[in-house]
């Protein structure tokens, strides 16, 4: 299985460079084709809620400064893929070809649905972890990915690189979630000198089976070492990270918010903490 096609989608935040740097790595290692573009929307439907009532002078000003800073991001965003493209030596095409990796920036002017229209496609999509001090923007493209898009993101937080051959650890509690997660992530797991599926206590009834996850990596050419781990005081998020750590694991894979999304985002939950603190690149999918 191969990894051809890869989004990486740039809100224009400041960490940004490390998502970019793990797409163009990919994209040589897989010989791929990646189209980037920022995520930065147009300015006007976000303030005409709030201009409700202003004085036509004061909501004239706040567009003019928001629109600013809307340009700064998508400056900032093109500068970030394209610091990346030099770096890795990646050619600027338009459309793929037979000779090697390549790649395209994707300008828009404001596009609210560019994370779903060049991303339904893609084989993966490559997006900033929004980290503890999250913003709407980083957010927003995360979600749209995840929900619009409804492709696998690989979510890499700043200062993290990603080297498919390094071991990885699979998060595994039998829901469709992890395993659509799984069959998505075959091209990375195959390249990578150890792999671990993780199960932390029991799985509820009906779910996939730990074991069936192990043959369906056999059949692709992937092994894997199985281990359970006891359901304890310990947050799942805790035991997947120890479990990394003493694998010295180069990234994850897990479900993307296996329970319901506005559940998690209320109260909390796995793929919510993951965004606030997730220490290595994920790959996950809802």
């Amino acid at each position: 299985m191969y990894m051809k096609s890869i989004y990486l989608a740039l809100s224009g935040e400041a960490d940004g460079e490390s998502a970019a740097d793990v797409a163009f790595s990919l994209t040589k290692e897989f010989n791929a084709h990646l189209i980037g573009s920022d995520t930065v929307a147009e300015t006007g439907p976000f303030l005409d809620q709030s201009g409700v009532g202003m004085m036509a002078a004061y909501y004239d000003e706040l567009y003019q400064t928001a629109e600013k800073v809307q340009s700064h991001k998508r400056t900032r965003a093109g500068e970030v893929f394209e610091s990346a493209r030099q770096a890795c030596d990646v050619s600027l095409k338009e459309k793929p070809d037979d000779y090697g990796p390549t790649c395209y920036w994707h300008a828009h002017d404001g596009d609210p649905d560019v994370v779903a229209r060049l991303g339904r496609l893609a084989d993966v999509i490559v997006v900033a972890c929004p980290g503890e001090r999250s913003s709407y923007a980083d957010l927003r493209t995360l979600e749209q990915a995840v929900f619009d898009a409804r492709r696998p993101i690989l979510m890499v937080p700043a200062g993290a690189s990603l080297d498919p051959t390094a071991p990885a650890i699979v998060a595994w509690n039998g829901s469709a979630e992890a395993a659509r997660s799984l069959i998505n992530a075959v091209p990375m797991l195959a390249k990578s000198n150890n792999v671990t599926l993780l199960q932390i206590g029991d799985i509820d009834s009906g779910s996939t089976p730990i074991t069936e996850a192990e043959a369906y990596l056999r059949l692709h050419g992937v092994g894997a070492n199985m281990k359970s781990v006891d359901r304890s005081k310990t947050s799942i998020e805790d035991v997947v990270a120890n479990e990394a750590s003493a694998i010295n694991a180069g990234y994850a894979v897990m479900g993307a918010y296996t329970h319901n999304p506005w559940r998690e985002l209320v109260l909390g939950g796995v793929t919510q903490h993951m965004i606030k603190h997730a220490r290595l690149p994920i790959l996950m999918a809802h």
